[in-house]
């Protein structure tokens, strides 16, 4: 099993599923190979090197009996094959990586804009919103801003084991709507935000909708006002994260959520009546239960999404 692999062991008989096979040459002219490779514990890169594709069956998509030996190579493990065979008898879907996954999703809330010292307004209104002309529909984006709102809810879902979670602030006991879901409750945002890097980082892969533009470095700012140590290197870009509005998104613009769930025939996250623009009175009302199932059919949504595109869309095998 991938999981097992270390560096400098001998490979006898290990059976992997091809995902991606890349050529390549060297400086010097040499033709080889490297692959992607899975069993359901993970992902690990292989290589061919041109004295060894002779003895090399190879094809994306099919299983193959590797023989070689790993190797590491900054900080990571991989496989130098030596010999490689097709397996057609067995059953791909068992190969298929199951790596931890995590969907979540932000609520925000906002200062009132006479909270604000004269100093704040003034950036808020003549430079983060100077494209906007009415003035008061400025004032009503302030929890947009993470230096001046905060987090008031975090919805978490874990596409391997189909079940999720909402964070929120707030007092009380609050109920799940759904019975996949636990809901937990704060009195203070440095208390959800420790939660929350404590659950996420069990994680290998994150999935959000406009995470790469919002929730990342929402996160981030409130993380660091909160002097919460955030546990891992976050990266808005790279393998370890997907930002299904990036991927689905047109002419660099990105849909709404609602949209493109209508679009693709997946419930509508805001068919209950709450949106996003909703959750600052709500909050002030006291409604610390609509804002988790909210946050919660956002996340579900999501997750469907993802499902998609993930199957569909994603040119992984």
């Amino acid at each position: 099993m991938i999981n097992q692999i270390k560096a400098g062991e001998k490979i006898s008989d290990l059976h992997l599923l091809i995902r991606k096979i890349d050529k390549k040459s060297t400086k010097n002219g040499d033709i080889y190979y490297d692959l992607e490779l899975s069993d359901n514990t993970g992902i690990i890169a292989g290589k061919i090197w041109n004295n060894a594709i002779p003895n090399c069956q190879f094809e994306v998509g099919k299983i193959v009996e590797i023989n070689g030996l790993t190797q590491e190579y900054n900080g990571k493990v991989s496989i130098i094959i030596n010999k490689s065979v097709l397996m057609n008898s067995e059953n791909m879907a068992e190969f298929r990586p199951n790596i931890p996954t995590l969907v979540f999703d932000l609520e925000t809330i906002g200062k009132d804009f006479e909270e604000l010292d004269s100093e704040e307004q003034d950036y808020l209104l003549n430079n983060l919103e100077k494209g906007t002309e009415n003035k008061e529909e400025a004032k009503g984006k302030i929890a947009l801003y993470s230096i001046f709102g905060k987090i008031c809810a975090i919805g978490g879902f874990d596409t391997n084991l189909g079940k999720g979670f909402a964070l929120v602030l707030g007092k009380g006991e609050i109920m799940p709507e759904n019975d996949d879901f636990k809901y937990h409750v704060f009195e203070n945002e440095k208390d959800l935000l420790t939660k929350f890097w404590e659950i996420a980082e069990k994680y290998e892969l994150f999935v959000t909708y406009n995470g790469t533009s919002f929730d990342f470095p929402y996160l981030t700012v409130r993380s660091g006002v909160n002097r919460v140590k955030i546990p891992f290197e976050m990266k808005k870009y790279g393998n370890d994260h997907i930002d299904l509005m990036t991927k689905l998104n047109q002419n660099n613009r990105g849909y709404k959520l609602e949209m493109i769930c209508k679009a693709f025939g997946v419930k509508n996250p805001k068919a209950e009546g709450v949106h996003g623009g909703d959750v600052n009175n709500l909050f002030k009302a006291k409604e610390y239960n609509k804002i988790a199932d909210y946050v919660s059919r956002d996340v579900v949504a999501t997750n469907e999404l993802y499902k998609i595109w993930k199957e569909f869309l994603s040119g992984e095998i």
